[in-house]
């Protein structure tokens, strides 16, 4: 097996370097159980979509909308084409759900959680002056954002329009330190393609959104395809999405990967880091043991090798990062 390395030794390894964070669903899950949203997504029990869970036994959503997709074209390639479109009607169905429980997961407003936020703020600390990444849709980034002021999101030249609720649009000379590269519950677009945040205009971000869905018909920007190839043609689609996957494909910093796994479904997040000029990777595991360091290995190492080769990769016990269990170990954000 790999060396596992602590989160505190590979943090010293880059002292006085430029680190880049890229989080996936294990910087949420103490706060935002992701098993929890099928439970939340209003699919009506006994329904074909709410049957398919059950049948891959499965609660990750993208799975679902890969099965769906996948039929359709089987479906239109053998001229079913009116059973071909139920199926694409019904991965949007599970799109639409997907955002719904999301949603319902969190609490109204971001003073409600009971966690620790300077932990969270230590942690993200070490990347204040570099870039993060997130893949997640959740607002739990953007609250400890709100809470420390810790990361610059790219809105701050623009306005607050429709009576305050939102801000925007995004401007790519803005000073951004934040990129949300399968956008977020809290994001929106116009008719023109420019992307507002939402904001918190007195009843909560969550009402907001809320009231944006339910109101207006807007869903949230957020990319929930079932393949890397449809996410990555969802991301070319819009030009924010773009812009934060170019950021990652240009990083020369030291890349940190906490949270998320190396599945074949984020193959393009990783296609663009193992493609960069990105110093090292140091990919956090959780719990990590013979058969879950392997796995994760050889998963880097051809995404290495599709990439040239050029980008090294060593790993981190994850718990060690200490993210909602109080101050990390060091101090020191270089």
């Amino acid at each position: 097996m790999p060396e596992i390395i602590s989160f505190q030794q590979a943090i010293e390894a880059t002292k006085g370097e430029d680190k880049a964070l890229l989080i996936g669903n294990g910087f949420s899950a103490q706060y935002f159980n992701y098993a929890n949203l099928l439970t939340e997504a209003q699919l009506e029990d006994g329904s074909p979509v709410k049957a398919l869970f059950e049948r891959l036994g499965t609660v990750d959503f993208e799975a679902v909308i890969r099965a769906l997709e996948d039929a359709s074209i089987v479906e239109r390639a053998y001229g079913n084409e009116v059973h071909a479109n139920e199926l694409e009607a019904d991965a949007q169905k599970v799109r639409e759900a997907l955002v719904n429980a999301v949603n319902a997961t969190h609490p109204a407003h971001r003073e409600d959680l009971e966690f620790q936020y300077e932990s969270a703020a230590a942690f993200l600390k070490h990347f204040s002056k570099g870039r993060v990444f997130t893949l997640n849709y959740d607002l739990l980034l953007y609250w400890v954002n709100l809470e420390k002021s810790l990361l610059t999101d790219g809105f701050g030249l623009g306005e607050d329009v429709d009576d305050g609720r939102f801000k925007g649009p995004f401007q790519e000379g803005a000073y951004c330190r934040t990129f949300n590269l399968h956008g977020g519950l809290h994001l929106f677009q116009d008719g023109v393609g420019d992307v507002y945040k939402a904001l918190n205009d007195g009843d909560g971000v969550i009402a907001n959104i809320t009231h944006e869905i339910a109101n207006n018909g807007r869903l949230p920007l957020y990319v929930a395809e079932g393949t890397s190839t449809s996410k990555l043609r969802k991301i070319n689609s819009v030009e924010y999405l773009r812009h934060c996957y170019r950021a990652l494909q240009e990083t020369t910093a030291a890349v940190f990967v906490f949270g998320h796994s190396a599945d074949s479904n984020d193959a393009h997040i990783y296609h663009a880091i193992f493609g960069s000029k990105a110093k090292h990777v140091y990919f956090g595991v959780f719990q990590p043991n013979d058969e879950k360091v392997t796995a994760l290995d050889a998963e880097l190492a051809k995404y290495r090798k599709l990439g040239g080769d050029g980008v090294h990769y060593s790993f981190f016990d994850s718990e060690t990062a200490q993210v909602w269990d109080g101050p990390p170990e060091e101090e020191d954000a270089d």
